[in-house]
């Protein structure tokens, strides 16, 4: 190999190989917040669930645990997800409506203070489900 062509795969190498990174964080953002994004709404449906067939006014409490552990289950990145009751349900035939919100770390949060435009800190993603609660 001549002297001139080690130069250019030096030169070629120091500008692909950032863009190659840089695509290579994007999509294991990307697989992240859609990780983030299926354990919300997976919890936020099992504690409504839960609650629309708990009995003797317990269903707002048992949304609110449900939830809250079926988070930590399915999404342990995030030590402390936060679960609203919307609608609280209670009789027969009114909905139970559950928002989950857990935060996904941001691998592309060091990067932020060459591209401003890149949000810093864990990215919060939320789910809501609506139950009608049953009765018997």
């Amino acid at each position: 190999m001549r002297r001139s062509q080690r130069g250019d795969v030096f030169a070629e190498t120091a500008f692909t190989l950032p863009v190659v990174l840089l695509v290579t964080l994007a999509l294991i953002q990307g697989g992240l917040l859609a990780y983030a994004a299926s354990a919300a709404s997976q919890a936020a449906r099992h504690g409504a669930r839960m609650a629309s067939v708990a009995q003797g006014g317990l269903g707002a409490a048992v949304a609110v645990s449900e939830a809250y552990q079926t988070a930590r289950q399915l999404f342990p990145m995030d030590s402390a997800p936060s679960v609203e009751l919307l609608a609280p349900g209670g009789a027969p035939g009114t909905e139970i409506t559950v928002r989950v919100t857990v935060k996904a770390p941001n691998v592309l949060s060091p990067l932020s203070a060459l591209f401003p435009v890149l949000p810093r800190g864990p990215l919060p993603v939320s789910a809501t489900a609506t139950f009608r609660q049953e009765g018997w």
